[in-house]
């Protein structure tokens, strides 16, 4: 199995893309790494890959020139500020809405 450092802006699809040539393998990746799919993951992170399907030899190879790699999540955040969570997971009954 190899290890790749992820770079910034890399999700679990970004890193299936370009090491396995597939995004559909993402939740491999996720659950080889312990990890779940939606976390999160940091600039220099090292995580590990399987090897790829040697049908997807010309879609890795694509990516193996370092201004090709994929980074379609933005996870950049100023030191310091705190961004408001939005959503339900974020919500607290009778705060931010009342059940009956």
């Amino acid at each position: 199995m190899a290890k790749v450092t992820v770079t910034y802006g890399q999700t679990w699809a970004d890193i299936a893309m370009q090491e396995l040539g597939d995004a559909e393998r993402q939740l491999e990746l996720a659950f080889i790494n312990g990890r779940s799919l939606t976390d999160v993951l940091q600039s220099g992170e090292v995580v590990e890959v399987p090897a790829f399907d040697l049908s997807k030899k010309q879609t890795v190879q694509l990516f193996t020139n370092s201004a090709n790699k994929p980074a379609s999540g933005d996870n950049f955040v100023l030191p310091g500020t705190v961004q408001p969570g939005e959503g339900i997971e974020f919500w607290a009954i009778e705060n931010d809405f009342v059940v009956s």
